[in-house]
C-alpha cells in the first residue's frame, strides 16, 4: 500500500497590532536616562553601603541572583529601577521616585 502524500496548508498568522509588545509578554525597555534618571550614579552611591557583604548575600537579600548582582556591580549590565531599589533597601537606605506635576498656566482671565 502506497503512502499518501500530505501537503502542509499555509496558515495565516494573525497580524501584529500596532503598539503591542514585540515578544510575548515583553515590551521595549525604556531607558531611565531619557528621563534624567542616572541609575548607574545612584548604584555607585549605594555600593559603599553594601561593603562587607558577599554578592551572594546581597542577591539573596535583594531577591536577585549573585550573577545579576555581579553584573550590576561590575557595570556589565544596565541596572533597572527595581534592581536599584532592591539594592538600596538591602543597604539600609531607600530609593525615592517622585512625580512633579507641571506648573499651572495662567489663562489670562
Amino acid at each position: 500500500m502506497a503512502k499518501k502524500k500530505t501537503t502542509k496548508r499555509a496558515t495565516a498568522k494573525p497580524a501584529k497590532k500596532a503598539g503591542k509588545p514585540t515578544k510575548a509578554g515583553h515590551s521595549k525597555r525604556l531607558d531611565p536616562a531619557d528621563f534624567g534618571i542616572d541609575l548607574r550614579a545612584i548604584l555607585d552611591e549605594i555600593k559603599p553601603h553594601l561593603s562587607g557583604m558577599t554578592q551572594a548575600e546581597i542577591g539573596e537579600a535583594a531577591g536577585l541572583s549573585a550573577m545579576v548582582v555581579s553584573h550590576l556591580v561590575s557595570q556589565g549590565k544596565p541596572p533597572s529601577l527595581g534592581a536599584v531599589a532592591s539594592l538600596a533597601a538591602v543597604s539600609g537606605g531607600r530609593l525615592i521616585v517622585k512625580y512633579e506635576p507641571p506648573r499651572s498656566r495662567r489663562t489670562g482671565k
